[in-house]
């Protein structure tokens, strides 16, 4: 099992796994945020907690929905784009395989082309908007996700396929 786990390394769906870890990331996220505001709302219509205490801890869950959830997204996008380009570089693939990289950087976008149209249908329930209208960050990314995939997937490919030959000791002397 430990031989199995040491010699993994990227491949071709890595954008694939990448589009629906962020597009779960951007649902979940909304979630616990649209959680967070209304339960925020409640207690302070509630008026049970009127003290300072009460209305500091009130703030904090209101905080959390609002700041906290957007940056700790763009923390995971950005580790997400690190890992798949890190991942990129430790793979050694043949350049024949660029025609599987290519189909699976057409069928991303055409996956992702659904995964945002669905995030689209959930932003425009007028239930969803003020929370999601607080969500920028998610919002930007998610309203843009076929340009980012493929930006990603681009860079991915270009890491792939232009790496130096020499790298990994499997060189060969003239």
């Amino acid at each position: 099992m430990k031989l199995i786990i040491k010699e993994k390394k990227g491949d071709v769906p890595d954008i694939l796994v990448f589009l629906i870890t962020i597009f779960i990331l951007a649902v979940g996220l909304f979630v616990i945020s649209y959680t967070s505001s209304r339960m925020a709302d409640e207690y302070r219509e509630a008026g049970l907690n009127s003290s300072a205490e009460g209305e500091s801890a009130v703030e904090s869950i209101s905080n959390l929905g609002e700041k906290t959830i957007q940056r700790g997204f763009l923390l995971l996008f950005a580790g997400l784009i690190m890992g798949t380009m890190v991942s990129s570089f430790l793979s050694r693939v043949h350049p024949i395989f660029l025609i599987v990289y290519f189909f699976f950087l057409g069928l991303t976008v055409f996956i992702g082309i659904y995964l945002a149209n669905a995030y689209d249908t959930l932003s425009s329930i007028p239930t969803f908007a003020d929370t999601l209208a607080s969500q920028t960050f998610i919002n930007v990314i998610m309203q843009n996700m076929i340009p980012i995939i493929i930006g990603v997937g681009a860079l991915s490919m270009i890491i792939v396929f232009a790496k130096f030959s020499s790298f990994g000791g499997n060189t060969q002397k003239i």
